[in-house]
């Protein structure tokens, strides 16, 4: 084993002990996902759940993560950077008296480096302040190549004639996907895997000066999630009487095999034309995870309502996991391991009747006819546009029903 794999090693152990989530085994794609946020907020830098599924092992990579992407991680555990994360791992696992000398040496290089970066920082402050954003003739357009997915959005803009020191494409109106993009030409190109919304913008400096909508539109498609790109299922496999999803029959595994990955299994639909008013609507099913093998006991599952100006999700599991769960409000976030979610803890050995329903201001989720759920709900999510519902493993949805009070969606 290399240091570089001896110091990843000892940096998962640090970050699993501090966020105190269980154990990183057990990780789903969920978790790298909300890790990614969190340390894109304490950091400003966005890595991806790919790239954390691979510091973790969990993808096999064969190559030495870069020193960008080792720096942002060692600056989410309160280092400076990756190599004075390394230095005092190697101060607590082999102390010696001459490490009190190059302690010294080190903080001294800190030093340094601090001063210079305050320098470069005041600098690049004093030379922004004296310049205001200038632009003209700013032009900014999507196109998808074809229906469905997976599906190529063609981004065509135009901010060569402004003073911008850098220009980005941001995808959402989620900051994290925002990508950098040569301010001298005029094309960029990016691939969607899954149905969505978007609300793309052109970015200068960090300036919104144009923005559009952004759909990729589908029918019901189910898919099972898999990193880099989701594995596309036959419609007449989760097409069933009744109802959509898969049986655990419908999943080629080996019951035996503990150590195999339980894939995600998802349905999603977006319409554009669904328009449904996130004040006003009523949402109800009954769902169920048909998972049972032992390598899943928490029988996780998920409705994501996708919303103009963000989502709604409502998550499940065994009454065991609720630690684990994380409800989506709007902007809002609430953790099962700080808030009581033991009413998002169900019994899968049987569908579960959801109804989720806003209406002056307050949204309200019941389970099995219980109230699990009761809070204000003032700013919405813009116009409700897209169902996913996602199950560890397998799952049916029957009896779907998303309506206002003019439109029913089924």
């Amino acid at each position: 084993m290399t240091d570089i794999q001896i110091f990843i090693l000892k940096y998962r152990a640090l970050v699993e002990s501090k966020i105190g989530w269980r154990k990183s085994t057990d990780w789903q794609s969920q978790d790298f996902e909300t890790l990614s946020e969190e340390i894109f907020k304490k950091t400003g830098v966005l890595l991806s759940p790919s790239t954390l599924k691979r510091i973790w092992g969990k993808v096999k990579y064969n190559s030495t993560p870069n020193l960008a992407t080792l720096d942002a991680l060692a600056q989410f555990v309160d280092f400076p950077n990756w190599r004075s994360f390394c230095s005092a791992q190697e101060e607590t696992t082999d102390p010696k008296p001459k490490e009190r000398k190059k302690r010294g040496y080190r903080i001294t290089l800190l030093v340094v480096a601090a001063v210079v970066a305050l320098a470069l920082i005041g600098f690049v402050l004093q030379k922004q302040s004296g310049r205001t954003l200038t632009y003209r003739h700013i032009r900014f357009s999507s196109q998808p190549v074809t229906q469905g997915v997976p599906n190529t959005v063609l981004f065509e803009y135009d901010a060569s004639d402004s003073n911008a020191d850098s220009v980005f494409i941001q995808q959402s109106w989620d900051e994290r996907r925002r990508f950098k993009v040569d301010k001298h030409k005029h094309e960029y190109a990016s691939t969607y895997y899954l149905p969505g919304y978007y609300r793309a913008k052109l970015v200068l400096n960090d300036s919104v000066v144009k923005e559009h909508d952004l759909f990729i539109e589908s029918d019901w498609i189910g898919v099972l999630d898999k990193d880099p790109m989701p594995i596309y299922l036959p419609r007449e496999l989760y097409f069933k009487a009744g109802g959509l999803g898969l049986e655990e029959a419908d999943l080629i595994m080996d019951s035996k095999d503990y150590n195999q990955e339980v894939p995600t299994f998802v349905l999603t639909r977006v319409d554009k034309d669904m328009g449904i008013a996130s004040e006003n609507f009523e949402l109800t099913m009954a769902l169920q995870n048909t998972f049972t093998q032992v390598s899943a006991p928490c029988r996780q599952a998920s409705v994501m309502l996708l919303g103009t100006g963000g989502v709604i999700e409502i998550p499940l599991s065994a009454p065991g996991c609720v630690g684990d769960l994380l409800l989506r409000i709007g902007e809002e976030e609430i953790a099962g391991n700080t808030h009581n979610l033991s009413s998002f803890g169900v019994d899968f050995t049987k569908a579960v009747q959801l109804k989720c329903m806003a209406s002056a201001r307050v949204l309200t989720i019941s389970l099995n006819e219980k109230l699990a759920f009761k809070g204000k709900f003032s700013k919405g999510i813009g116009r409700i546009v897209g169902v996913r519902i996602a199950f560890k493993g397998s799952g049916i949805v029957r009896n779907f029903k998303l309506k206002s009070p003019t439109i029913q969606v089924r």
